[in-house]
């Protein structure tokens, strides 16, 4: 069938994207077609419109504003769909013929770092790789740039991994497809029946290649930093996740700075049964949070230690050394009133860190989240100071450890306008007397204006 030259564009790039629902800009709006379109309709209650097809034919077609596919796409995703992002790559007016288009970013369940449904808790994606009664399992937040890995091994190595999936809840799993169907029978994802799962390329979960895409990411020719040199299931659970990663984000992933490596049995053995009769995060009637353990002991004041001290709660220390050196650092806090009032005072209000970071390093940010950027790092010169005047040798060297970024904070402030607008496009984000290159540019730009204006 004949069809116009717009839609062969779409169909060639949507036959690229199998399986994903293809967001495709038209000028302001992204646009669905065919059966995209049906399903976006629906799932997104949008108008259900046709649109000239050639030839006399029409083709289903319903779309959404650019400014606003964030909220969009993040309920496709929660409702366990794959969204690939095409975008016009050249001005539409300088473009000869058909404006050029790619698709520029896919996003799954487990790489939609824009939702704020998640603050407070991580969301995670997941990658598990098989061995001979062993398995390698690694998981990651882009959104935070966490990064872990572990090695099962032994006879009951595979009761541990389902435990350690229920643990983290991944919101997405990948495998390798040759070792799908075999992990699905063996009941490993029962505990986890709407988890969202997806195969990737069978060469990433190549050894040398997973091992290789390591090392190129952090930079190093060995991965015994890491500590997971003599974990070659790790490494290539870990690998393939991070190719998955560069794969769908279409680059690099530079918020992803390290790879923590884990060993299940240096914390508390919880299988999962146990954790939901305990009721650690969750009641057991109900399921909510509210009355659950971590319900009753969080009392954090930013994103960043509700998530920290839920994985306090989710994998507890049996490391005696360890579980002192915490207590005494707990006991200096809840031993001193004043200070840790104003230590609370100092942190309160201040924004999600790691997610802005990982905004900032992932070239996602804009304006207003530099703006908070510089207010949080404001708050840092009196979080150090509290944090020196405590009477505990854990917390004077997390004290020690803080970079109060004072050239980032003067950089910001002297930059940014108080109030910038969220598009970058929009403009007026840069302070006048910034820039004199800047200054003169509008100068111009309103003088030209106020020259139009007289004829």
């Amino acid at each position: 069938m004949a069809v116009t030259p717009m839609l062969e564009q779409y169909l060639s790039i949507k036959k690229d994207n199998p399986g994903a629902i293809l967001f495709f800009r038209l000028g302001d709006f992204y646009e669905m077609f065919n059966d995209d379109a049906l399903i976006g309709s629906k799932e997104l209650e949008l108008t259900l419109t046709s649109r000239d097809a050639g030839k006399d034919n029409r083709v289903p077609m319903c779309g959404v504003p650019y400014h606003a596919a964030s909220s969009y796409i993040g309920r496709l995703v929660e409702k366990g769909y794959k969204v690939a992002i095409c975008e016009q790559v050249e001005d539409p007016r300088e473009a000869k013929g058909l404006v050029k288009r790619e698709v520029v970013r896919v996003v799954t369940p487990g790489t939609f770092a824009e939702g704020s449904a998640f603050e407070g808790q991580n969301g995670y994606i997941a990658c598990i790789y098989v061995g001979k009664e062993a398995y390698g399992f690694a998981f990651a937040d882009i959104s935070t740039g966490e990064f872990f890995t572990t090695q099962i091994e032994g006879a009951n190595c595979a009761g541990i991994l389902a435990d350690e999936l229920y643990r983290i809840t991944p919101l997405e799993i990948i495998t390798a497809p040759r070792q799908t169907a075999w992990l699905k029978e063996s009941g490993i994802f029962d505990r986890l029946p709407g988890i969202y799962r997806d195969e990737t390329a069978e060469r990433f979960f190549q050894y040398d290649n997973a091992r290789n895409e390591l090392l190129e990411q952090f930079g190093v020719v060995s991965l015994e930093g890491f500590g997971c040199s003599e974990w070659p299931l790790a490494i290539t659970a870990s690998g393939a996740l991070l190719s998955y990663l560069r794969e769908t984000q279409k680059h690099a992933i530079p918020q992803i700075l390290k790879l923590s490596s884990y060993q299940t049995s240096k914390y508390m053995y919880l299988d999962s049964s146990t954790r939901r009769n305990l009721e650690l995060t969750r009641t057991l009637r109900e399921g909510d949070y509210q009355g659950s353990l971590l319900w009753v002991l969080d009392a954090t004041v930013t994103p960043m230690g509700r998530r920290l001290i839920r994985k306090w709660v989710e994998q507890p220390l049996i490391n005696q050394a360890e579980i002192c050196k915490r207590h005494a650092a707990v006991e200096a806090l809840a031993t001193d009133n004043q200070a840790r009032g104003d230590l609370r005072m100092a942190l309160d209000g201040v924004y999600d860190l790691e997610r802005l970071a990982g905004r900032i390093a992932a070239a996602s940010a804009n304006a207003r989240d530099l703006n908070a950027l510089q207010l949080t790092l404001s708050r840092l010169p009196s979080v150090i100071s509290i944090l020196g005047g405590f009477n505990s040798a854990t917390l004077s060297a997390i004290c020690q450890r803080i970079n109060p970024l004072v050239e980032v904070v003067s950089a910001i402030t002297q930059a940014i306008v108080e109030d910038p607008p969220v598009a970058i496009k929009e403009g007026g984000l840069i302070k006048p007397g910034f820039s004199k290159a800047l200054d003169e540019l509008r100068t111009v730009a309103v003088g030209a204006k106020e020259w139009l204006g007289t004829f």
